[in-house]
């Protein structure tokens, strides 16, 4: 029996997003015993995750608060961790897969070990490097995330096993929480009353349509539907549940409701969303619970949000995003205007929970702001596809451009997405931004590779090698600058940073060789993108990624 080790202990969220990778595991592995390890405060979502033979709970916020703190020293801690992981050791698991990119996330993947540790594991030095290449993928994200079109639930999925048919997210509440969540819910009067659920807070205000907003949308709504309204959340968001519900009020809505936010466990909140018509939510650890109860989503994504990493997955949901240059905003971006907020109509809103309840159309119409229908496509990967307004049709075509190359390239096998259609938008000034950085790419691996030879040499002219590798730094300084200007190139750029950087080896001679083959990628990559682009200029067809030539169209 194959035994698989997932360490996983950031967020809630990420947690419900594992629902592929451990269905997926199984269609790898039959039978396979699949661990997790999580924060003790998670272990309420990771015993209703389905699949897993075993929940190993550590406190690791205090970890780290001790840590900091300085309250025991760090040869302490990594002795009371090891004394912790030491059955875990034993058990001699023939996968671990992590999904916490940090360093003592690596160091506890490599102190349990395993033949096969997919995610960050530790270095020779105590550094962090990813082997797999969907999990590398992950860390790039952050620099390509406009063209991005893969799901974080299909990242997990296809770096810690592989491809395979599409697998839902998926939880389990005990039965008595269902029981609980029909008395919590049942009127006397109107016994059998619909609800939808509202979470109108989030854990970062950033990503948080606004209060009124939410109000407002709900007593448009409550002229087409007489069911009730559910409020979820933490007992941190009571403020914003008041301001909602008073501009509720204010806009003639009379629903019943009830308020569940801070006053259920986790299962109760699961079965309660399991029990609603619709969840109305910011991008939030309970969207992933409703999706993993098969509820439908509408999802507001605003603020740093990006809806197509961490969106409801599979079909049956719906995403709306404002159309700004701006949005998604970065993580680290403090935005002076939070104009996002904004943009997206109330009245939209309100029309799209109505067509999830069966009493309109969805909008077709969408100035300000853009609407996605989410689906399965046909990889068997999470994907939504645009149903109101428009896209920058160069982000469009990048998008779908390196969805298909990223994908042919980690998997090895052909995908059946259509290409983008025709030559990018920008094709004419991106072949020659191409043609430009070549040359300096070469010269790079000219330099990398004499570099190489004088490493090898005996003695070792130290003052030569440092002369280079100054001059060398200089140079690709200023072909990074160039790479990262252009969709064409960006995301191959992105790549080599990381895999230049990603230096598990010892030795002056093993590192030179490194560097030059990250070099060397770089630069042949570079060019079969860029064949592949002008392919597209010259026939506007299907291409396979895998040979750079016309194919027929698949399925």
């Amino acid at each position: 029996m194959k035994q698989v080790l997932i360490i996983n202990i950031t967020r809630m969220g990420d947690l419900v997003q594992m629902g592929t990778l451990l269905a997926r595991l199984q269609e790898e592995w039959p039978g396979a015993a699949v661990d997790l390890i999580v924060d003790r405060q998670f272990t309420p979502v990771a015993s209703m995750l389905n699949g897993l033979r075993d929940v190993v709970a550590y406190d690791f916020h205090a970890l780290i608060d001790e840590s900091r703190a300085c309250v025991k020293d760090a040869v302490a801690l990594y002795r009371e961790v090891a004394a912790w992981a030491r059955d875990l050791h034993e058990r001699r698991y023939d996968r671990i897969i992590n999904l916490t990119f940090n360093r003592p996330s690596a160091l506890l993947a490599e102190y349990v070990g395993a033949p096969d540790i997919r995610g960050a594991r530790s270095a020779w030095d105590g550094g962090t490097v990813i082997d797999n290449p969907w999990m590398a993928y992950f860390t790039d994200i952050h620099q390509i995330r406009r063209i991005n079109r893969f799901n974080l639930v299909d990242v997990y999925a296809m770096g810690g096993s592989r491809p395979g048919s599409f697998a839902p997210l998926s939880v389990t509440a005990p039965a008595e929480s269902g029981d609980w969540a029909c008395r919590f819910l049942s009127s006397s009067d109107q016994p059998h009353l619909e609800w939808i659920a509202v979470q109108a807070g989030a854990s970062d205000v950033m990503k948080a349509w606004r209060p009124q907003h939410f109000g407002a949308a709900l007593a448009r709504l409550s002229a087409a539907w007489t069911g009730g309204i559910l409020f979820i959340g933490s007992a941190s968001e009571q403020e914003t549940i008041a301001q909602v519900i008073q501009v509720y009020r204010e806009g003639g809505g009379r629903n019943a409701m009830r308020n569940a936010a801070g006053r259920t466990t986790l299962a109760q909140l699961v079965a309660l969303l399991a029990q609603c018509r619709l969840l109305l939510t910011n991008d939030t650890g309970p969207m992933h619970l409703a999706v993993g109860v098969r509820t439908p989503v509408i999802d507001l994504s605003v603020g740093h949000v990006d809806f197509q990493e961490t969106g409801p997955y599979g079909p049956g949901h719906w995403v709306l995003q404002p159309d700004l240059d701006c949005a998604p905003c970065g993580f680290e971006q403090v935005c002076p205007h939070q104009a996002c907020k904004d943009r997206i109509p109330i009245d939209a809103v309100s029309d799209v929970m109505r067509h999830v309840l069966g009493k309109g159309p969805a909008p077709t119409v969408a100035p300000g702001f853009r609407l996605y229908r989410s689906d399965v496509d046909e990889d068997q990967l999470g994907a939504f596809h645009l149903a109101a307004g428009r896209e920058d049709p160069t982000i469009a075509w990048y998008a779908a451009f390196w969805r298909r190359y990223w994908y042919e390239r980690f998997s090895g096998r052909p995908s059946k997405r259509p290409a983008p259609a025709g030559s990018p938008p920008d094709a004419d000034t991106a072949s020659a931004h191409a043609e430009t950085l070549l040359p300096v790419l070469e010269g790079l691996c000219r330099r990398a590779d004499h570099i190489v030879r004088l490493a090898g040499q005996m003695p070792v002219s130290a003052h030569t090698i440092q002369s280079l590798q100054h001059e060398q730094a200089q140079e690709r300084e200023r072909a990074v600058h160039a790479g990262m200007a252009a969709w064409i190139t960006r995301p191959l750029t992105t790549t080599f940073l990381r895999d230049l950087h990603q230096d598990n080896v010892q030795g002056l001679v093993r590192m030179a060789r490194h560097h030059a083959d990250a070099y060397r990628r770089w630069r042949d990559e570079t060019l079969a993108v860029s064949r592949l682009v002008s392919t597209a200029q010259r026939a506007p067809k299907r291409l396979s990624m895998m040979t750079g030539s016309p194919q027929a169209v698949i399925g």
